[in-house]
């Protein structure tokens, strides 16, 4: 009886891990990009939609498992988010008559914001299809792995 018990107990647990690995994200980016693998240097097998919910099956490094129309790929964790993107809000209502100020200071956009915070130049920061960024830079940068002793080393003594 203690072995059948056990067994069941197993088999939930099992199915249960199962379970958990799937997560629900949604694409947060307006040009993002499915590729056949972990890399941003794999062939783009298909692009998805700004707020499109996805199946993630497994997560290698910064990299999700996903299945989109039937293909299975790789997105980048970056890319997407637990939780639905916010709507956008206009700020200027539609009763207000003024003119905006042809001097007034204009926001970057989204992708020049980011492309700076990533420090890439402007000759840099063009969009997929004419990059000029080493992608496969990006992805050595990203498989280094420091630890704590190696950090702690660094700041006393800067090598």
């Amino acid at each position: 009886m203690k072995k059948l018990i056990l067994a069941v107990v197993g088999t939930l647990l099992l199915a249960g891990s199962a379970y958990a690995e799937e997560s629900t994200y949604y694409v947060q980016s307006n040009n993002a990009t499915v590729r056949s693998g972990a890399s941003f240097g794999a062939k783009v097998i298909a692009k998805v939609a700004k707020g499109q919910a996805l199946t993630s099956t497994a997560k290698e490094g910064n990299w999700l498992k996903i299945k989109v129309d039937g293909k299975e790929g790789y997105i980048s964790a970056y890319l997407v988010s637990s939780q639905p993107p916010l709507e956008r809000q206009g700020v200027i209502k539609a009763d207000e008559t003024q003119e905006i100020a042809p001097s007034a200071r204009r926001r970057a956009s989204s992708f020049t914001s980011a492309a700076a915070a990533r420090g890439l130049t402007n000759d840099e920061n063009s969009r997929e299809g004419d990059t000029k960024t080493d992608f496969k830079a990006v992805d050595k940068m990203e498989s280094l792995k420091v630890t704590p002793a190696e950090v702690n080393k660094f700041k006393e003594t800067g090598k």
